[in-house]
This record gives C-alpha cells, structure tokens and sequence, in this order.
C-alpha cells in the first residue's frame, strides 16, 4: 500500500478530474466495474478535451486529459504529451475509481476520502463540484462558509471565484457559453500553500458516441492498491 506522495499526486488528479464537464441525457450508472463491455453499444455523452499544467514546488508538468460525462458517470483518461497513457478513471456521484498503468496501481474509494487531508475544516467537501458544472456557481446553493465572488465584466466569458474564510484553497472558473448551456473553459485551482493547477478547455463536444469502456476501469489482479 502506497500513501504520503502518491496521496497529493491522487489529490491532484481527482481536483482535475470534478473540474471538468456536465450532463447530458443518458444514464450509464449500471456499467459494472471491472469487466469490458461487448458488442458495439455505444454511449451519448460529453466530451472534453483540456490542457492542463500543475505547478508544486517550482515544477511545472503538463499533460492532457480527456473527459466523458453523461448525467451520472464521468470516465477519464490522462496522457502525457508524448501519448503514454496515464492514468483511467470512473468518478460517480459517491465513488471514484483511479488505475495507474505505468505504476500498476490503482485507487477505489468514496470520492469524500480524498480531501479529509486537506489543512481546513471545511475542506472540498463543503462544495459540490459537480453540481458547479451543471450551473454557474451563482446560481446553485453552497454550504454555509463558502463564498463565490463574479466577475461579470465580460459577459461572454464570466468569471467565478470559489473560497472559504476557514480554508486556504481557491476555486476560478471561467465559463463559455455553449449550444447546452454554459460550460467551464478554463480553471485555476490554488491550495494557497505550493499547489497550483491550471486547464484550459481545447476541444469540446455536446454530443460524442463512444464506446462504454471510456467509463470503465479494468483493474489487473497484480495490481497494488493505494490507500489514502
């Protein structure tokens, strides 16, 4: 079992992942874990395409990541500019599930566990990130401690500020007005401390037809699980 390193590497891919995307109509939450999918099935679902930089401690990596959400599972995949695969995932309303293949690892676990680490009582749990790319933060209800701050100067483009009086960490979300309704473009995410992570939205789709394995992580028995 893997912690302490590998637990802010997660952390940081799990913020990447709940920023991104929103619903459409199809309902994909009976796809089972583990197994592939037959036949020639496919799904409608949106998909996003960003590109995204994590500075920490003075170094800056880049990499890709692809999303595809319907209204109740989002599937992920990461990848390094030269095309090596990074990371697969499955995030639902109350799990998530992370497969490292270059490290075989993987992660499963309530999507509430990653941030119980994090230096604040509130925490991310005190926001719901997916309900933030359904809506404009300014218009959904957030738990009492959390602020959201418009900047509507630029009304094609609005800009939210998310923050906590209690806690250091801080949400920016800029949004792009799509034929489905708005949409994040770009995201900066700070943890007020060395962790910074910014993304901008390259290619965007509202309606792709992929295959179900986009939201499936097949984990190989060998395969070391971390634990947070």
């Amino acid at each position: 079992m893997r912690m302490n390193g590998l637990k802010k590497n997660i952390i940081i891919l799990i913020l990447v992942t709940f920023i991104a995307g929103c619903s459409s109509n199809y309902r994909t939450g009976n796809i089972t874990e583990g197994k592939k999918a037959a036949g020639t099935v496919k799904i409608d679902a949106e998909a996003y395409l960003f590109d995204a930089k994590i500075r920490r401690e003075g170094k800056v990596n880049s990499f890709r990541l692809e999303i595809f959400q319907t209204d109740s599972l989002l599937g992920l995949g990461g990848r390094a500019y030269l095309g090596k695969g990074a990371l697969k995932g499955r995030l639902s309303a109350d799990s998530l599930w992370l497969y490292f293949p270059a490290q075989k690892e993987y992660v499963r676990d309530a999507a509430a566990v990653f941030f119980k680490g994090q230096k604040c009582p509130l925490a991310l749990t005190g926001v719901n990130i997916l309900d933030i790319f359904k809506e404009r933060p300014d218009s959904i209800a957030l738990e009492e401690g959390i602020k959201v701050t418009a900047d509507l100067y630029d009304e094609e483009r609005p800009h939210f500020r998310i923050t906590s009086a209690d806690c250091p960490w801080q949400i920016d979300l800029i949004y792009d007005l799509k034929e489905t309704g708005w949409r994040i473009k770009e995201f900066t995410f700070s943890d007020g401390e060395k962790l910074k992570i910014e993304a901008t939205c390259r290619e965007y789709k509202a309606t792709a037809r992929v295959k179900p394995e986009k939201f499936q992580v097949v984990i190989p028995p060998a395969s070391i699980r971390i634990e947070l």
